[in-house]
């Protein structure tokens, strides 16, 4: 049995489906707050090398090449509404649904995320908005796996890391049938601070990351964290709570976030979509929402045609607003003392002493401003 390094492992679970003798399973470490891949039947292991196979670290899928960038949105404004930004997954899922398929995503079960299916309009509705937490997918390739060799529709989406874990899953066979997609993604940070709030005792579930109560801009949009109180009310956490301001910080990403081997231009996914941050071009669309949708592949693109509205951009535009799409490397993070210091501060609930050493206008957070810049 050969897997990842901790330090390139993105847990994007692969490997725990691919195994049919459950040697493997993915542990939440409660003291740094991020998954983590364990053996937890080693003595079932028959060395049959399938979780090899299935890392996208040590099998990596074939990228493929931008055929198109687009501005998109959907003209259904109730669907949009629900979305993040200009509804594009919304719009493609739905397409999938109505002609018989099936959409894949992530979805908020209390106070974890976790990737499910949908094959209604109802179902639907809770992969619907962003999610800013690792989601589990324990399963779900297995099940994408079926719906496929049944001849099923597949509309997959997650980060790119997932979409690359998929892709390792599935093997060198090809499937028309499927179209993935990924986000633009900042990495995956520490969930201690959700644990904090599970653990308070004062909430029963996560209700949402971001809403558009307040409509959409390119620039300025502000986050807000709505959790579930257990008198039934929704309590707005607004920008300002350990949760969102542990995501904003690059100090308690996940390791391999901080050299991601999936970013860039060429990807593995289909499409890559996500907000539209700094567009001066599409204002007349900017208050319902407005997205991105950078297209790979001939089916993808009938597929945004078929459900959107679009209009032609470009990567620089997009890069623009959205540096992230490129990614980065902070190799000297995860090495800095700060970064244990603050995990620790977490871990005992010391949340404003862990955000004085992330925060940009303290001498720690200038230091982690410095490290950043280092390649």
């Amino acid at each position: 049995m050969k897997l990842a390094p901790t330090s390139k492992c993105s847990a994007c679970m692969a490997c725990i489906d691919a195994c049919s003798h459950r040697v493997l399973d993915a542990i939440l470490d409660e003291q740094s707050g991020f998954f983590k891949i364990k053996a937890v039947n080693i003595d079932a292991c028959t060395n049959c090398g399938l979780c090899t196979k299935s890392c996208p670290i040590l099998t990596p899928p074939q990228r493929q090449k931008i055929i198109s960038s687009l501005a998109v949105w959907t003209i259904n404004d109730d669907l949009r509404r629900k979305c993040a930004s200009g509804g594009a997954f919304g719009a493609m899922a739905s397409q999938i649904i109505e002609g018989g398929g099936v959409a894949v995503g992530a979805t908020i079960k209390g106070f974890d995320i976790i990737h499910s299916t949908a094959e209604t309009a109802s179902d639907l509705i809770p992969l619907l908005g962003s999610k800013y937490q690792h989601s589990d997918t324990r399963g779900i390739y297995r099940i994408v796996r079926h719906l496929l060799i049944q001849g099923r529709m597949v509309l997959f989406s997650g980060l790119s890391c997932q979409v690359a874990g998929l892709k390792a899953f599935l093997g060198d066979k090809p499937y028309p049938n499927l179209i993935t997609v990924d986000t633009i993604c900042g990495g995956l940070s520490t969930m201690l601070p959700m644990l904090a709030l599970k653990n308070s005792g004062k909430y029963t579930a996560i209700a949402s990351f971001r809403d558009k109560e307040n409509g959409w801009r390119a620039q300025g949009f502000k986050y807000a964290l709505k959790m579930q109180c257990s008198d039934g009310f929704i309590e707005n956490l607004g920008l300002d709570n350990p949760v969102l301001n542990t995501f904003s910080s690059k100090l308690l990403k996940r390791a391999n976030c901080l050299n991601c081997q999936f970013n860039g231009e060429e990807r593995v996914a289909d499409i890559t979509i996500g907000d539209f941050w700094a567009d001066t071009t599409n204002r007349d669309q900017h208050a319902k929402g407005l997205s991105v949708a950078i297209v790979r592949s001939q089916k993808a693109l009938e597929l945004v045609h078929e459900s959107l509205q679009s209009r032609q951009t470009t990567i620089d535009a997009i890069v623009a607003g959205n540096p992230n799409l490129l990614g980065g490397r902070y190799p000297l993070v995860k090495y800095i003392p700060t970064r244990n210091k603050a995990l620790k501060l977490q871990k005992e609930q010391r949340f404003a002493e862990a955000q004085h050493l992330m925060s940009p206008n303290t001498l720690p957070g200038i230091l982690l401003r410095i490290a950043l810049k280092i390649k």
